[in-house]
């Protein structure tokens, strides 16, 4: 059945068009999250807190690759997005192609990473054996998997921009639902474990794949051509993109470097209670980032429109939703940070050291979604500058000055607080250049 957009991206409503485009992004970034979730579940019931630790500490290696996936992605999406909202067809749909080469590629020497070199990385750093036979396990299977999960993201969010974000929702849905299924056969089923776990995420991963690419060829007004490489068109997507290659790249690091630091403080009990923390602040930040990503296209196409009051609207629209989403859901983690850590874990020891970092992490929750809203805006806006800052600022600056300076004042608390900190003080950075560049380098005068 053909969707229909209940208006147009140029002309609609922008409170209608808010929520059109916004819930079915929040909604599958939670059920990608969910899926991850339930991995992390089944892994930390039937694996037990080394298989969660295993998880955790392989994460960053897969969070790395995204990072250049994203990279390519948003950059050839919100270059795609311009150019539609231009009125230039040809040109966008040739930025549609050359993004989809690029992250084959990516994804090909991706599978090969994760699938032969993490597990000596892991060992390197001097990881447990039994973990290191874990991550083996899960990496060696994922591994085959790599190219899908990183093309499915761009796939899904080509088929938002072609104005069918219901279309888009119900593609990257179906993996993930997929997924849960298969944890529940393979891990608890059939006690596969690790490889279980592996496997169930990456055909979830294929599956999605497979659907985005019926629509794509059924339903949305993008062809696939062999693209026309220009340099000066590869250096736009790289460059407008950066700042989701730096938000993942440093989130890996910084990641890494929580791992080993928690390894040496705490042991692999205390990397599984970190590792329940992360997975609700997961999705926590898949809230902000639905909200951020689901109006890239609304924000780049109105842009391009040069209709820029829209894009005042859509901004001042989503900074408020973001908040409003972070004081409740920062509520309800305060509240329920036990009965969260024992979804996850079974041993009382693991339940209680992640029900007191959630209590600390929970304070990060009211400006993660702005934040992630504002490096994503000016992304948005073809402005990769602005949004390189922030993300600099809080995935490298930031992180490194908390991860030094907390711990030696409050001890083994300052590495959770290192996390409120980063998301507080960029809260003020973004606030500044909201105020001085309301529309990124094209400084309108009259809209400030």
């Amino acid at each position: 059945m053909e969707e229909k957009s209940p208006q147009t991206l140029k002309t609609g409503k922008i409170s209608k068009l808010f929520w059109y485009y916004t819930l079915p992004s929040i909604f599958m970034l939670i059920t990608q999250n969910i899926a991850y979730f339930v991995d992390s579940i089944f892994i930390g019931q039937y694996v037990g807190a080394e298989g969660l630790s295993a998880l955790t500490l392989v994460m960053p290696f897969i969070i790395f690759l995204a990072g250049f996936a994203y990279m390519i992605a948003v950059g050839g999406i919100t270059l795609a997005g311009i150019e539609r909202g231009a009125g230039n067809t040809k040109e966008s749909n040739n930025l549609f192609n050359v993004t989809t080469v690029l992250l084959v590629i990516l994804g090909v020497l991706g599978g090969i990473f994760i699938h032969s070199f993490v597990p000596r990385l892991m060992r390197w750093i001097g990881t447990s054996e039994t973990s290191v036979e874990l991550i083996t396990e899960y990496g060696q299977h994922m591994g085959v998997f790599v190219p899908f999960f990183l093309l499915s993201f761009a796939l899904g969010a080509f088929i938002k921009l072609d104005e069918r974000p219901y279309l888009a929702m119900l593609s990257m849905v179906l993996g993930p639902l997929v997924n849960i299924f298969l944890d529940y056969l393979l891990v608890a089923h059939y006690q596969l474990g690790m490889r279980g776990a592996a496997i169930a995420t990456g055909l979830s991963q294929f599956i999605t794949f497979v659907v985005c690419m019926v629509v794509i060829i059924s339903k949305s007004t993008w062809n696939f051509e062999f693209p026309t490489f220009r340099f000066i068109q590869i250096k736009r997507i790289f460059y407008n993109g950066f700042s989701e290659f730096l938000t993942n790249i440093t989130a890996a690091l910084t990641g890494a470097i929580v791992n080993v630091m928690i390894l040496q403080r705490l042991g692999e009990s205390g990397v599984a209670a970190f590792a329940v923390s992360m997975q609700v602040t997961e999705f926590v930040r898949s809230i902000g980032y639905g909200i951020a990503e689901g109006n890239q296209a609304l924000l780049s196409y109105n842009f391009g429109a040069k209709l820029y009051e829209r894009v005042k609207e859509t901004r001042n629209l989503a900074i408020k939703i973001s908040f409003i989403c972070g004081i409740v859901l920062t509520g309800l983690s305060v509240l329920f940070s036990g009965e969260i850590a024992q979804i996850f874990v079974t041993e009382q020891v693991v339940i209680n050291h992640a029900s007191e970092i959630l209590m600390i992490f929970s304070l990060s929750f009211l400006f993660s979604g702005f934040n992630a809203f504002v490096a994503t805006y000016y992304t948005s806006l073809n402005d990769p500058v602005r949004s390189g800052v922030i993300t600099i600022y809080r995935t490298v600056i930031a992180p490194a000055f908390g991860l030094i300076v907390l711990p030696l004042i409050f001890g083994d608390t300052g590495l959770w607080l290192t996390f409120v900190f980063i998301e507080v003080s960029a809260f003020f950075i973004g606030l500044l250049f909201l105020k001085k560049y309301p529309l990124g380098y094209f400084r309108a005068k009259d809209l400030t």
